[in-house]
């Protein structure tokens, strides 16, 4: 009998969403939950959802993990005292960043503050030049006493980012090993091991955020696994990334960096997957929860990267999705500003108290409460009927901050939805417009909890005809954990033209990094032959500032292809080229994957619960009048079933509204599509 079995939780800033898949000789079962998430202590929410879901754990064979407690350690301040050591002559590099201004026009601008404070700041006297050549050696007694402040001082994890180590690490190694032997308790992270790139601040700030949240993520998630452990478990804990992958447990000291705005990244590869399925490559994700608005661009089934990121103004400079998140979700706040003009968001209710109509104390209107005042969210099937809702606190808050603005209750319901749909639209354009791309040509991919509550009409307001609701809508982010592959980024600069590049060259560096790669894997427990591999290049025309990444699928025969690519891609980016200018090669990059067995998972197929296929019709808020509008329950619709707005499709975990104008039409997977009917 073969058996394999995967849990999959992702930790939201108001729900903790949990999908358990069971395989037993090629039948195939999917269990989700939603439980409110425990923000003082994390893996309580994911605990109680095991406990309800799953009795024995003894046949568990992974347990994919994705949450923002890296994230809420940078953005709360709440990581563990760091030190950081630097070349002597960079200790002011956190201090001074890249002199840029978040807001140009703002005279009370404050720089971000670092997560390193200046006096734990240490200069050590070494240096090496950017060829890699030793300027200055490295003492070792330097580094000792070094060690000694630090013990003193109770510091348990330190950064390490030496001048130009990515061109030459045999400092960084010497001082990593000098102080895990000083420190045999502590957590010491080097650059050379996690971004071996140029640009100082970038790397060191890298470092120095890996090094501030990697206790915390290594006692959260050992945590985490005893417990599982107390129940029997015997399988492997992987952690997603923010590039939309996963690594396993025992890669996390290292990539703990890479686990920042994981939740997100795991809602795209679960989007991507569900969109595969139904034939749509080109999509643009909505990502509504509880908090924020994420939305990212994806292009043949591919989503845009970047290497350019921040937290909290703090710079990131590992891959990552690139996914734009406004503060535009279910628990964001309706207030009225200093001009009088109605806002919502960025400010959260959160899971608790949360939203009024959740009955747990809150007492502000929320983007919820306006849902549910609109008749949209009803109380016996909200969450499935298993956690409780009162529209009677939602008109209550409504009506005081609409006799603030001096409007009617359904005035005010309605103008909330609006706020939040013009903040989720311009997110939309930053991921699209901006960027160069017409969002007309693309398919709208909602999901999160309130996704597809807001979809149709913000894809409406940008001229998008057409709108995905995944099956599990509610749940994709957990979803995504289950279809996510392994992948590990690896990088290393090392500058020179393109004319003085040879195929050799080429091979070599790429080779070397394949042999990293390689090692790093079996390591995990990984099989060589199972790795697959992709080949990037960043580059630049000679004296430009910044580069421009180009993806291969093998290793570029020569340097003329990587300069006749690059030359495509800054007119398409750029909308012209210099042909006649030489180009220079910066980094190179190297994408190594475990591709997952997805086979049993794609080929689920939909299947309607009997008996609940009928429909009621309620009265619901809708273009400033209360309308018949009728409400189905998802699991129940019969195969092929095409729906006329206005309608509401209301699932365990999320709910689709269908506004007048629109059809919705189910597809063979159990995933909803919308479309804008022809006038």
């Amino acid at each position: 009998m073969s058996v394999k079995n995967k849990f999959a939780a992702e930790i939201g800033g108001t729900f903790t969403d949990i999908i358990l898949f069971q395989e037993e000789n090629g039948k195939t079962q999917l269990k989700t939950l939603k439980v409110a998430s425990t923000p003082s202590r994390p893996e309580e929410a994911v605990i109680e959802g095991a406990d309800k879901l799953l009795k024995d754990w003894s046949n568990m064979s992974e347990m994919l993990h994705g949450s923002t407690v890296a994230t809420n350690a940078v953005l709360e301040r709440k990581g563990v005292p760091t030190a950081l050591l630097v070349t002597e002559g960079f200790s002011d590099t956190l201090e001074i960043l890249r002199g840029d201004k978040t807001n140009i026009y703002d005279l009370f601008y404050q720089r971000p503050e670092p997560v390193v404070p200046r006096n734990l700041v240490y200069a050590v006297h070494e240096r090496m030049n950017a060829d890699g050549q030793v300027l200055i050696p490295l003492e070792e007694a330097e580094l000792r006493t070094i060690a000694g402040q630090l013990r003193e001082q109770g510091v348990k994890s330190i950064g390490i980012c030496f001048l130009h180590s990515y061109a030459n690490a045999q400092h960084e190694m010497l001082a990593k090993k000098i102080l895990e032997e000083e420190i045999p308790d502590g957590i010491v992270t080097a650059s050379y091991e996690i971004l071996p790139q140029f640009r100082e601040y970038e790397r060191t700030s890298t470092v120095a955020i890996t090094a501030y949240i990697a206790p915390v993520m290594v006692r959260y998630i050992e945590s985490l696994y005893r417990q599982l452990q107390e129940r029997d478990f015997k399988g492997e804990i992987f952690i997603t990334q923010s590039n939309g992958g996963v690594i396993p447990m025992d890669a996390l000291r290292k990539e703990v960096a890479r686990t920042l705005l994981s939740g997100p990244a795991a809602g795209v590869t679960g989007a991507v997957f569900m969109s595969k399925q139904v034939g749509i490559e080109d999509i643009i994700t909505l990502d509504i929860g509880g908090t924020s608005a994420d939305v990212c661009l994806i292009n043949k089934g591919n989503p845009l990267v970047s290497t350019t990121n921040k937290i909290d103004g703090n710079a990131i400079a590992v891959p990552m999705l690139d996914i734009v998140t406004v503060g535009a979700g279910g628990g964001s706040i309706a207030w009225i500003d200093s001009g009088g003009m109605l806002q919502v968001g960025p400010q959260s209710a959160g899971a608790d108290p949360g939203p009024a109509c959740y009955c747990r104390g809150g007492t502000k209107p929320t983007l919820s409460d306006a849902l549910a005042y609109r008749g949209l969210l009803r109380p016996d099937h909200f969450a499935g009927g298993n956690y409780k809702l009162d529209p009677e606190l939602s008109k209550k808050v409504i009506g005081e901050i609409a006799q603030k603005m001096n409007v009617t209750s359904d005035e005010m319901a309605e103008a909330i939805c609006r706020v939040m749909e013009a903040n989720t639209m311009q997110a939309v354009r930053l991921a699209s417009t901006e960027r160069g791309y017409d969002a007309r040509n693309y398919t709208m991919v909602a999901f999160g909890g309130a996704g597809a509550l807001m979809a149709a009409t913000i894809a409406d307001e940008l001229g998008m005809k057409r709108v995905l609701v995944p099956r599990y809508a509610g749940l994709l982010s957990s979803f995504g954990l289950l279809v996510a592959d392994i992948i590990r980024d690896y990088v290393q600069t090392k500058v020179s033209l393109c004319v003085e590049t040879s195929a050799e060259d080429l091979a070599s560096q790429f080779g070397k990094m394949r042999e990293k790669a390689e090692e790093d894997m079996c390591n995990y427990g990984f099989r060589k032959e199972s790795l697959k591999f992709q080949y990037a290049v960043d580059a630049r025309y000679q004296g430009q500032a910044f580069e421009l990444q180009m993806d291969f699928d093998h290793i570029p025969t020569d340097s003329e292809e990587i300069t006749q690519v690059f030359h495509e891609t800054h007119h398409k980016r750029y909308g012209f080229n210099s042909p006649q200018n030489l180009v220079e090669i910066v980094n190179y990059r190297l994408k190594c994957t475990v591709p997952q067995n997805n086979d049993l998972l794609s080929g689920m197929k939909y299947e309607p619960i009997p008996g609940q296929s009928g429909s009621s019709v309620q009265k619901v808020l809708m273009g400033g009048q209360w309308r018949d509008c009728h409400f189905y329950t998802w699991n129940g619709l019969p195969v092929d079933s095409v729906l006329s707005g206005p309608a509401v499709i209301e699932d365990e975990t999320s709910t689709c509204v269908v506004p007048l104008g629109w059809i919705a039409k189910l597809q063979h997977n159990g995933s909803i599509i919308l479309e804008k009917e022809e006038n």
